[in-house]
């Protein structure tokens, strides 16, 4: 390896000494060039690059600690690194000349050939560093400044686009309104005013699920509001609205007489995680095929926490996958290409589910169906375990009688 070093050194027996040091490194190659004064070192840097320069403090006019101030001010596109040489007992001069810019001193009458090469190397590889430190940090900000860039335009397509799904919304909520002022009592069946009822609630679901995507892209995800609920009455709920919609799969619920299901929980978020998981059972399970919700109580637990399973008979998830299903947009290799999905789901349900206390689990074989474990704390709890990417074992169900919702 060359460097190229310019000596700078009124003193002729100085110069001569400095060079035989430097031509006996037997580590590296020095192209070592002499100038007797600070304005030739001006002269020469400002039409020449230098690796490092070995600078005498005393020189004839302007001193070493003049010459770093003015090569600071010329904004050379590399500055070479420096090494001063002093007289002894010059500390003063020494600590003016590393506040200028030198990265080391030495004094003459107590420096070595090995000493002065140590130097002259340190110097350079601590420039080096500098120079890659800075250029990292430039190409960070710039980096930094194209991603915030990118997050804008994409903050703005996701307002754009959440805005005109809403109309649609909107125009769907409004004639099922109507429809059901206008159509004649003799005419609304029953199950016509059900199925009425279920266009209105879900496309007003719809407009809340698009207000949370926006919020959650923008980094404004809401606290949860805890009231009291009875989670039973939700899922026995959600059950039903499926039931009228996908009229493919039979769906059962179970959970054993007498026992409480109540708890402080975010009605609107569990919501969004039964829909999300429920939706998935159907999705990825054939039609004919059952979908099971059940619900038990953590009996060991001294919160009695509410356990809540979604079991599906459907395709299943790979070994491989399993680690990453709750990552966002990840889908498993076995899913079909015409199965619509952003990957997204999973890890919003999960999420939700923390933010309560939870935990969200899966056991899953593949083409032998998935089973999604819901364990929900009663009140307010901190997580005892953060989230990893690899899913957690559920808790066994608790015994009991049973009742179904078909």
């Amino acid at each position: 390896m060359t460097l190229r070093v310019l000596l700078v050194d009124d003193g002729m027996a100085d110069r001569i000494a400095v060079s035989r040091a430097l031509a006996k490194d037997p580590d590296m190659t020095w192209e070592v060039a002499q100038v007797a004064s600070a304005e030739e070192a001006l002269e020469y840097l400002s039409v020449h690059a230098a690796d490092a320069m070995l600078l005498d403090y005393h020189l004839p006019g302007m001193n070493g600690v003049a010459l770093l101030q003015k090569l600071a001010e010329l904004g050379l596109p590399t500055v070479p690194a420096v090494v001063v040489l002093t007289g002894s007992g010059n500390e003063r001069v020494a600590v003016a000349a590393m506040k200028a810019g030198a990265q080391d001193y030495l004094v003459k009458e107590a420096f070595s050939p090995e000493r002065l090469r140590h130097s002259l190397r340190g110097a350079v590889d601590a420039v080096r560093m500098t120079r890659e430190l800075e250029e990292r940090r430039l190409r960070a900000e710039r980096a930094e400044a194209v991603a915030r860039d990118a997050l804008a335009v994409r903050d703005e397509l996701f307002s754009l686009a959440t805005h005109d799904l809403k109309g649609p919304l909107q125009i769907m909520t409004l004639n099922a309104q109507v429809l059901r002022r206008q159509i004649p009592a003799a005419v609304m069946t029953p199950a016509l005013e059900t199925r009425l009822g279920h266009i209105v609630r879900a496309a007003h679901r719809m407009g809340e699920l698009i207000d949370h995507f926006l919020e959650v892209t923008r980094g404004q995800e809401r606290p949860l509001k805890r009231e009291p609920m009875d989670l039973l009455a939700m899922v026995h709920g959600k059950v039903r609205e499926l039931e009228a919609t996908a009229t493919r799969h039979v769906f059962v619920l179970e959970a054993p007489e007498g026992r409480d299901f109540t708890g402080d929980w975010d009605a609107h978020a569990l919501e969004r995680v039964l829909e999300n998981l429920m939706g998935n059972a159907v999705k990825y399970s054939a039609a004919g095929s059952t979908v099971t919700v059940r619900l038990a109580v953590e009996e060991q637990d001294p919160h009695q926490s509410v356990l809540l399973y979604v079991v599906d008979q459907g395709i299943g998830i790979p070994a491989a996958d399993l680690p990453f299903v709750f990552e966002r947009f990840h889908r498993g290799r076995n899913v079909s290409q015409d199965v619509s999905g952003s990957g997204v789901g999973l890890a919003s349900a999960r999420r939700m589910v923390e933010l309560h206390g939870g935990t969200l689990a899966v056991e899953s074989q593949e083409h032998r169906g998935s089973t999604f474990i819901v364990r929900l704390p009663r009140g307010l709890q901190v997580s005892a375990f953060p989230s990893t990417a690899a899913p957690q074992q559920g808790p066994a169900s608790s015994g009991g009688p049973t009742h179904s919702a078909r």
